[in-house]
């Protein structure tokens, strides 16, 4: 299997900005619970759910099925494990976007520990995924990450 480096363009473009939000929840997450910017946190949740379903899309367009046509099943296993990941990831960003509007609305958060939890969690398998994401592009591409 070989794919162009340039069919990824815009896939790495979005996976850098994902790594760029993820470090804007790390932040929020270590400001808890007192030094929290309502505004940054409405912009970082609907920047959040665009951006991420922009980028299952995009996965979908380019990665996705270079995965599913290959003759290998363990990259077929592997497409469908990446998918799956991405439901995960659908629903814990709504209950990530409910906490960071919480947060916008200056309403009192049930427990800034399960919050920073919450968004913890979250970023950190949201970095594992991207980075999962990106070696399987350097080997069908055969370029260093």
């Amino acid at each position: 299997m070989r794919a162009s480096d340039r069919s990824f363009d815009h896939l790495n473009h979005c996976y850098s900005s994902l790594l760029g939000l993820c470090d804007d929840l790390e932040t929020v997450a270590d400001r808890l619970p007192s030094a929290v910017r309502p505004h940054d946190c409405k912009v970082l949740a609907a920047r959040l759910e665009q951006l991420l379903d922009e980028t299952h899309h995009e996965e979908e367009r380019v990665l996705m099925p270079l995965l599913i046509t290959d003759g290998r099943a363990e990259l077929r296993q592997l497409a469908n494990r990446l998918r799956r990941e991405h439901e995960v990831d659908a629903v814990t960003l709504q209950e990530v976007v409910e906490a960071l509007a919480t947060l916008a609305g200056a309403r009192p958060m049930t427990s800034p520990e399960a919050t920073g939890y919450l968004l913890r969690a979250f970023f950190e398998s949201l970095r594992r995924h991207i980075h999962t994401e990106q070696d399987i592009i350097a080997l069908i591409t055969d370029a260093p990450n």
